[in-house]
């Protein structure tokens, strides 16, 4: 069963975490050696889709796989777009929720998790 995850999901697998608008899609995006404003065409729930404004456009967990950076060269990886945090508790709520779920039912097994924030966000810094 493991070898099946592993073909869907090579390893390493990397999940992004953040407050909304930080750039979690963006960085998955250009660590798949995507273009950083990657309109995410192939995907639902706004997944590795990238917007200037302010709103929440990824809706849902989603793995994507590829290369590092896009090089062929280098072993296929794992990469695990997510919704941002702090918009409403009740929407959280279901985001932590559906977060868990798919890294518990799908995913399995995660090497590294990213916690992205904006430079100017002094609450990571005080």
């Amino acid at each position: 069963k493991l070898a099946n995850n592993e073909a869907r999901y090579p390893s390493p697998r990397i999940v992004i975490l953040g407050a909304t608008g930080v750039g979690k899609s963006s960085l998955a995006n250009v660590l798949l050696g995507r273009d950083k404003n990657y309109e995410g065409e192939e995907f639902q729930n706004g997944c590795f889709r990238v917007s200037t404004g302010l709103d929440s456009i990824t809706k849902d967990t989603c793995a994507d796989q590829g290369y590092w950076l896009g090089d062929p060269d280098i072993q296929r990886f794992t990469v695990i777009d997510t919704p941002g945090f702090g918009d409403k508790l009740v929407e959280e709520e279901k985001t932590i929720e559906n977060l868990v779920t798919t890294l518990r039912d799908q995913i399995k097994y995660v090497h590294v998790f990213i916690i992205a924030f904006k430079q100017t966000d002094n609450r990571m810094t005080n």
